[in-house]
């Protein structure tokens, strides 16, 4: 049977398990928020143009606590250009941040790299979210790096009902299932992930009954060129296919 070539959305995603940060490409803000585990509670905003945010005269930094999340989820953060927060559990130790340490997120938010941890002791962060242009080139610090699989997760888990929705156009013809992805099925990327790894949707393959979705690796492009670029990500070899059984509902992984 014919098969047909679908053009959607890469995901790219380069790894740093020592210091526990994730650079990834097709993976915005509100993807973040709807696969992350335990999503943040209160965020002090670095970077933004978020209208609705409180203002903190102690750090001079904007925040939103998790009455105002739900409207910033809704935010066109694409737009906003530089977008960095980190979370906090409490307003009151926000309060309590030293100099030293606030200019350490002012420098972590300018810079996109940290002095020291990212995780304070004061904030409770789990995470620390870095973007110019969200979407396109992001960098999270999480404090533990399942959470990352569960968005990347909620990122697949959303391309591929794109994909098996996009030609129905009737309100009564019954939308496919698609299961989530498991997380340990996931994690057999690591390896690709740690060396930059596309998980191409450009170039994945619907046949009657599956989609076989490339890995590939080593950019043609380095992701800082790409930033200042609307161009699509290319590699130059595929090392595996992640599929997805449609008759069964069922994920797994190929190698080559």
């Amino acid at each position: 049977m014919k098969k047909e070539i679908l053009k959607q959305q890469t995901i790219y995603v380069h790894m740093d398990n020592v210091i526990n940060n994730v650079v990834t490409s097709g993976i915005t803000f509100c993807d973040f928020m709807n696969g992350v585990m335990s999503p943040p509670q209160n965020v002090l905003l670095l970077k933004h143009q978020f209208p609705e945010a409180s203002f903190n005269a102690h750090t001079s930094f904007h925040y939103s606590e998790v009455s105002d999340l739900s409207e910033l989820k809704k935010a066109p953060v694409s737009q906003y250009a530089d977008f960095c927060w980190v979370d906090f559990e409490d307003i009151d130790l926000v309060n309590q941040l030293t100099a030293q340490e606030v200019a350490e997120l002012l420098y972590l938010a300018h810079t996109g790299r940290h002095l020291r941890s990212p995780f304070y002791y004061k904030l409770q962060n789990n995470f620390v979210y870095l973007t110019k242009e969200d979407g396109r080139y992001n960098k999270v610090y999480y404090r533990n790096l399942d959470q990352f699989y569960h968005v990347l997760g909620y990122a697949i888990w959303k391309n591929m009902m794109q994909m098996t929705t996009e030609k129905i156009v009737l309100p009564f013809v019954k939308r496919k299932k698609i299961a989530d992805i498991p997380v340990e099925l996931l994690k057999k990327f690591a390896e690709y992930f740690r060396e930059g790894a596309c998980i191409s949707f450009d170039d994945a393959v619907k046949s009657r009954n599956q989609i076989e979705v490339p890995i590939g690796l080593n950019l043609k492009d380095d992701m800082q060129e790409l930033l200042r670029s609307s161009d699509l990500i290319e590699y130059e070899h595929v090392v595996a296919h992640l599929i997805y059984d449609m008759k069964q509902n069922e994920w797994s992984v190929i190698d080559g």
